[in-house]
């Protein structure tokens, strides 16, 4: 079957698409999203029709989370929420949020946990020969959305780079029992093939496009973002003499000063194996500091595409892989990575909250950051001593919510210095965190919290629930977790 004869403008591919239904759309760390399909569902809602989906993506796709949900179009949501409007929507109630770890994402595809799907849409470059579907700028779970779906809508782009073709590697695990070792063990070895098999009889309509793919503006690095990656390049000269380790590595301006401080580092022959890649990472590739790039999606920018484009052997360095293999713990844990993650807040033992602002209202979900940090050879949380102008502090007595346990934080940076947790227990692990991270203005109320604790409860783990969780009264109340001096 000729799958080109399908053609159908945005609007006849779309009409497929009706009310109550469950929708997956590829996308992967805010990339290789369909664009033609939801601007005709928001066209249809603004229309005045009633029409409401169940949205399942591979992972965070920010621009999907903003033109859908400011029409509310999407009132179920799996696996995480980015952006203002749904995440309101979870936090108020009338969105119902599934949040998964993106680790755990293809065993619930396969295994139907979400339900039937009725249309993926999907955004290709084309297809091979042999009508293989190549994908465009991220893999992630495409393959298992177009599984699982009854029907399949293509957007083929010809706005993305076509040198994306040449980076695209694909490695399907077989189903357990029959599971093998994934034979991975270099981070730009390519183990699988560049475009995806799809079942042609479902393809309902291909909508050929040309509509630029350009991620959100991500948050540049700070004065405070770099004074927390000077701490970890500190530690990082002093524990590695050569060469590091794959390092992971996520978005926003943590992640911008980190690339900076790598670019004048000591270091060489950089590897970076992480769920998505933005133009800081790409930048140490073009310099040449970095030797290879692995990545479930690559953030489309001008200046990416300059560098895409004139990158000589560009596909010896970087790989576009599916999520099984970005976010799987076998490959995590035989790379050895550095797995740098951040959080909104880390208590006194090293538990991690990543997700919820005082455990009740999410902000984008747990992502992938929990199964790195529990995979990663070296887990490393970086986060800032303080929040709001000094009102909130970074670390507290007990987290809110936790997505991280302490098992899995190996070291600790804040602008302040470094804990290094490895070999300690429980109430080293704290004072070395009130000690060393903690930011003055709170270092002397999280040792009073402590040595109450010990004196008046003890144990292994000293602590007092009312006490911890009155940082949290005071913050809403007065304003501060700061104790007012009497």
């Amino acid at each position: 079957m000729d799958v080109m004869s399908l053609k159908l403008t945005p609007e006849e591919a779309a009409s497929v698409i009706k009310d109550g239904m469950t929708i997956a759309m590829s996308g992967w760390a805010m990339a290789g999203y369909p664009k033609a399909i939801p601007e005709e569902l928001v066209k249809r809602k603004q229309a005045g029709e009633n029409l409401s989906i169940k949205l399942i993506t591979g992972a965070n796709v920010p621009w999907l989370d903003e033109k859908l949900g400011n029409e509310g179009i999407v009132k179920r949501r799996v696996p995480m929420v980015a952006g203002r409007a749904l995440s309101s929507q979870a936090n108020n109630g009338s969105l119902n949020y599934v949040e998964q770890q993106m680790c755990k994402m293809p065993r619930l595809l396969k295994s139907g946990s979400f339900g039937s799907i009725d249309v993926a849409v999907v955004e290709a470059l084309g297809f091979d020969k042999e009508g293989n579907l190549i994908p465009s700028s991220s893999i992630g779970m495409t393959h298992y959305l177009m599984d699982a779906a009854k029907e399949i809508i293509v957007e083929i782009n010809s706005a993305q780079p076509l040198i994306l073709k040449e980076l695209h590697d694909l490695h399907i695990p077989a189903p357990a029992p029959e599971t093998r070792p994934i034979p991975l063990l270099r981070t730009g070895q390519r183990i699988g093939q560049g475009a995806i098999p799809v079942d042609s009889s479902k393809i309902s309509g291909i909508v050929e496009t040309s509509i630029p793919e350009r991620m959100t503006a991500q948050a540049k690095g700070t004065e405070l973002t770099n004074k927390i990656a000077g701490c970890l390049f500190e530690f990082l000269e002093k524990e590695y003499e050569a060469d590091l380790p794959p390092i992971q590595t996520g978005f926003g301006g943590l992640a911008d000063s980190i690339a900076h401080a790598f670019q004048h580092s000591k270091f060489e022959n950089l590897e970076f194996f992480c769920g998505g890649v933005t133009e800081p990472v790409l930048e140490l590739l073009a310099s040449g500091k970095a030797a290879a790039v692995s990545t479930g999606g690559i953030g489309i920018s001008d200046r990416v595409i300059e560098i895409l484009e004139n990158t000589p052997d560009l596909s010896d360095k970087l790989v576009i892989r599916n999520g099984d293999i970005t976010n799987g713990a076998e490959i995590i844990g035989r790379l050895g990575l550095i797995a740098l993650n951040t959080g909104i807040e880390i208590d006194i033992y090293g538990n991690v909250n990543s997700s919820h602002i005082a455990g009740s209202r999410v902000v984008n979900g747990i992502g992938g950051g929990a199964g790195f940090a529990q995979n990663a050879g070296l887990s490393i949380l970086l986060i800032p001593s303080v929040a709001r102008g000094g009102a909130i502090s970074g670390i507290v007595p007990m987290v809110s919510h936790q997505d991280i346990s302490e098992h899995d934080i190996d070291v600790v940076v804040t602008e302040n210095g470094i804990a290094d947790l490895r070999g300690l227990d429980d109430l080293e692990r704290a004072e070395a965190i009130i000690g060393n991270c903690a930011s003055e203005t709170y270092r002397e109320q999280l040792s009073a919290y402590l040595n109450k604790s010990k004196e008046l409860c003890g144990g292994h783990h000293p602590q007092l629930p009312v006490d911890a969780f009155e940082w949290y009264r005071r913050l809403k109340d007065e304003g501060s977790m700061l104790e007012k001096k009497v």
